[in-house]
């Protein structure tokens, strides 16, 4: 039980943010080639903190073309 609250407060907490009212966070999970050599797909999520909580995690997935 014990393991699940910690995982939980983890999860929901930011310390580095604590006293930033407002925050984001980009975090990058993995990156798929397009066909064709024409670049990426990057797939990740990005974190909204209010004063280092956790109120948001939203996915992101986003072509990246080479020109």
């Amino acid at each position: 039980m014990s393991n699940k609250l910690w995982s939980f407060i983890r999860w929901h907490f930011q310390p580095r943010h604590i006293f930033t009212p407002f925050a984001t966070s980009n975090i990058l999970h993995h990156l798929d080639p397009l066909p064709d050599n024409k670049g990426f797909l990057v797939a990740g999520r990005q974190h909204i903190y209010i004063f280092g909580v956790r109120v948001a995690s939203i996915q992101r997935t986003t072509p990246w073309e080479n020109k």
